[in-house]
């Protein structure tokens, strides 16, 4: 693929701020759903939540990836509520196109699932000593990038 035409591709595609609101929204609104609805402990941020780096698909066209870490819920969230506690999940995830792709590790109290997008999003939920919840974004441009129209 030439650089107009990833850069042609990434036009498709919501600028990275815009799925950073999004998917920020999301793992929000999933936390607040584990607490209120699973019981599991409230969340502890981690110092720096948000890291990016440049995309390795799509190089040198003003495209970025972002990873956003919910930091986790203290303990192990019980065998008993984990397929509750996917299906919260995957309902939301769904709503940000994001599919249930199965599980990385399913054992007794250690679980993680994973998910993921048209956009080559993955979003990973699982449980073991704590409970965790993250996203990394597929590549996609800054909005100067889109404003600017072509590959910089």
């Amino acid at each position: 693929m030439t650089k107009d035409e990833q850069f042609a591709e990434l036009m498709k595609r919501p600028d990275i701020e815009q799925v950073e609101a999004d998917y920020l929204k999301l793992l929000e609104d999933i936390r607040t759903e584990l607490v209120s609805r699973i019981g599991i402990a409230p969340w502890i941020p981690k110092d720096e939540p948000i890291t990016g780096s440049g995309c390795g698909d799509f190089p040198n066209i003003g495209g970025n990836v972002r990873r956003y870490s919910s930091g986790h819920s203290p303990g192990n969230l019980p065998d008993a509520k984990w397929a509750d506690a996917v299906k919260i999940v995957e309902t939301a995830a769904a709503r940000q196109g994001f599919e249930l792709h199965g599980a990385v590790v399913d054992r007794p109290n250690d679980h993680e699932v994973t998910f993921g997008n048209d956009y080559g999003a993955e979003l990973l939920f699982g449980t073991a000593a704590n409970t965790t919840l993250s996203i990394s974004t597929g590549c996609h441009l800054t909005r100067a990038a889109k404003e600017r129209g072509t590959p910089g």
